[in-house]
C-alpha cells in the first residue's frame, strides 16, 4: 500500500506542516490558559493537569507526523529516521510557537510580562524576602521574560522535548525492513 512517486512528500514537508499545527497547538493552549484565568489561579494540581494535557498533544502530533513519514517511505521507517524527523519537527514547532508568542508579546498584548512580573513580585514579598532580594530576582526576571529570550527558550525547550519524546515513539513507530528481505 505504497504511495506513488509524484504524490510522495518529503520528511521536511510532513515535519513543516505538523510542526506549525503543533506551534499554532502550543500558541493556543497558552492563550486558552491565560484568557481563561487559568494562570492566575495555578496551583500544582493544575500543573500535573496542563502538563498532562501538553504531553497527549505533543505526542499525538508526533505521532501523526512519524506515522505520515513512515506512509511516504513505503512504509518504512527506521528508528534514527523517526528520532531526526521528531527533532526536525520540534524545531519548527518551537520556531512557529516561539514567533507565535513574540509577536504576540511586541504587537499585540504588551501589558502580559509586566502582569507577570507583578504576579512574581507578590510571590516574592509572601516569602518575606527584604527589598533588596526582591529587586535583584526582579533583575533576573525581566531579563528572562523578555520576548527575545522567551523566544530562545521556547524553541531550544521544545527541541529538547521532541528529541526526547522521539526517543520513544519513534520506537512504536518504526518500521525497519526485515533481514530477510532482499
Amino acid at each position: 500500500m505504497g504511495i506513488s512517486e509524484e504524490n510522495r512528500l518529503s520528511p521536511t514537508v510532513i515535519a513543516l506542516k505538523w510542526g506549525i499545527i503543533g506551534g499554532v497547538a502550543s500558541f493556543l493552549l497558552t492563550l486558552i490558559t491565560k484568557y481563561s484565568g487559568l494562570e492566575e489561579s495555578f496551583t500544582e494540581s493544575l500543573g500535573w493537569v496542563s502538563f498532562l494535557v501538553t504531553l497527549l498533544i505533543n505526542t499525538s502530533i508526533l505521532y501523526l507526523a512519524l506515522k505520515e513519514v513512515r506512509e511516504n517511505q513505503d512504509d518504512m521507517l527506521t528508528y534514527g529516521q523517526g528520532l531526526g524527523n521528531s527533532t526536525l519537527l520540534g524545531a519548527i514547532w518551537g520556531v512557529a510557537s516561539g514567533g507565535f508568542n513574540y509577536i504576540y508579546l511586541n504587537f499585540i498584548d504588551q501589558g502580559v510580562i509586566q502582569k507577570q512580573m507583578d504576579l512574581a513580585r507578590e510571590k516574592l514579598e509572601s516569602q518575606g524576602l527584604s527589598e533588596s532580594q526582591i529587586e535583584e530576582a526582579e533583575k533576573m526576571t525581566q531579563l528572562m521574560m523578555g520576548p527575545g529570550i522567551q523566544f530562545i527558550i521556547i524553541v531550544v525547550v521544545t527541541i529538547i522535548f521532541m528529541f526526547l519524546l522521539g526517543l520513544v515513539v519513534s520506537a512504536i513507530v518504526k518500521r525497519e525492513k526485515s533481514i530477510f528481505d532482499e
